[in-house]
């Protein structure tokens, strides 16, 4: 499959006329699960198969510079739901919890008692957010959840409806209660039904909508169904490769689906698109990670060291990709570094809704409008995690982690053991030659930005993010 050819910058045609138009647009947030960047045919793998993605960065803006705002997931959709950095978020949280435990006898809780309390609150605590479904309620929109949800309850994000009603607490401190954790019932949008979803469609397609589309892949268990398994069977790939891709393909597939159920409605060229990814994957197609043994190895389950949990550029770019047909004109953007942070911005704009003072993000309308000389561009992005991957801890562990990412550089500092790596990105995407040592002065220059932004956004010290 051949990669997307890069388009030049084409005006759009569409979004100046929106106050004319009878409706304002429905909006599908394609939410991936799991899925690095390189897994794309659009962004030149010639293995993958993904006939919609490639056909929505055909015919759509694709930024292939995009980067989520942690290398997993609950901080990223938080991120998703509120437009806020994970980091704002938890403080904020924090402080939430800490006014309700001034309500309740806490010392008088056992330890399972007060893990339980923390577990439910925290989700709960989303509540007291202005989130995404909440500011489009504003403008008429109804909102549904599926899949990824880690808030307890879609009603916790103020959506309308939603698959994840809520965690089966009786499963509370067993080994499947992390199930419930990640999505409950939300889960099974694409691996098990599509329903739910086509009900409320059916339904509302009068009014504008807001879909939150986060089906659990090609995320861990790898376990497609041959439709998607028989494309890779005799493909010269590892065997864990073949796993992975084929969760990409049955991804690609409920996109594709999704699609043609707006399409048969008469909707499509009433919704805009929003593909991008909670987090990066490692897994080439050359690279083995199956053991062969009943429990998956960690690379298995989380795919390889410079991916998901890790402070690579691999750990956190994702393409981020807007399609609206018949009103935005297609184009390939491979020099803008734009965040997930934007995503929050870019819609509550585009649906004429005034964008909260305090979001880090920007709206990147005057991108896809094909106006960049309005809109100030980034020259670098900075982020954060907790959390480090480690040989035999499918989870990782604890960490204090940095990055700057600009268009030539990447560099990360975990502060907590002086870990850093540095590599420019132009001639070594991957990482694999470490220039801290050579550069110090790049070093010395980045470490002082990640203090200044420290400070700019309130974290004097680590903040545990992960949950």
């Amino acid at each position: 499959m051949n990669a997307l050819k890069v388009l030049p910058c084409l005006a759009l045609f569409g979004l100046a006329a929106l106050a004319h138009a009878d409706r304002l647009p429905n909006i599908v947030l394609l939410i991936g699960d799991d899925h690095g960047y390189p897994y794309f045919g659009f962004m030149g793998d010639d293995n993958v198969i993904t006939p919609t993605m490639d056909a929505l960065a055909a015919g759509g803006v694709t930024f292939s510079l995009g980067h989520s705002t942690a290398p997993y997931c609950r901080p990223s959709l938080r991120t998703l739901a509120t437009g806020l950095h994970p980091i704002e978020y938890q403080i904020r949280l924090n402080d939430h919890i800490a006014a309700l435990k001034e309500q309740t006898d806490w010392q008088a809780m056992s330890a399972a008692e007060q893990r339980r309390w923390t577990t439910v609150n925290k989700a709960n605590g989303m509540r007291t957010f202005d989130t995404l479904p909440k500011l489009l309620g504003t403008k008429g929109y109804v909102s549904w959840q599926g899949g990824k949800w880690w808030e307890n309850s879609y009603r916790n994000g103020h959506f309308d409806e939603g698959m994840t009603a809520g965690w089966d607490m009786s499963r509370f401190d067993t080994d499947t209660f992390f199930l419930e954790l990640m999505g409950a019932e939300g889960n099974e949008l694409v691996r098990e039904t599509m329903d739910p979803l086509y009900d409320f469609i059916d339904r509302h397609q009068d009014a504008p909508m807001f879909i939150w589309f986060g089906p659990m892949l090609p995320h861990t268990p790898l376990d497609a169904p041959y439709r998607f398994r028989k494309f890779y069977a005799d493909q010269n790939l590892s065997e864990s490769a073949k796993l992975y891709y084929s969760n990409i393909t049955w991804w690609d597939q409920g996109v594709s689906d999704l699609m043609d159920r707006i399409e048969a409605k008469g909707l499509l060229e009433d919704t805009l698109f929003i593909y991008v990814s909670d987090n990066g994957y490692e897994q080439d197609g050359d690279v083995e990670y199956a053991t062969g043994s009943e429990t998956p190895s960690d690379e298995l389950a989380t795919g390889g060291f410079t991916g998901k949990g890790a402070l690579y550029d691999l750990s956190v770019r994702t393409p981020i990709i807007f399609y609206w047909k018949g009103r935005l004109a297609a184009s390939f953007n491979d020099s803008s570094l734009v965040s997930s942070l934007d995503i929050v911005p870019t819609v509550l704009d585009i649906a004429g809704i005034e964008v909260p003072a305090n979001l880090r993000g920007q709206s990147l309308k005057p991108l896809l409008e094909g106006e960049r000389d309005t809109l100030s561009e980034r020259s670098e992005l900075i982020g954060y995690s907790d959390n480090r991957r480690a040989r035999g801890m499918t989870m990782g562990v604890r960490a204090e982690g940095y990055y700057v990412r600009t268009h030539r550089w990447h560099f990360f500092w975990y502060a907590d053991t002086d870990e850093m790596r540095l590599y420019d990105v132009t001639v070594d995407p991957r990482g694999t030659k470490d220039l801290s040592a050579a550069r110090p002065d790049l070093v010395s220059r980045f470490k002082d930005r990640i203090m200044a932004w420290k400070e700019d956004i309130g974290m004097p010290e680590a903040i545990d993010i992960y949950e």
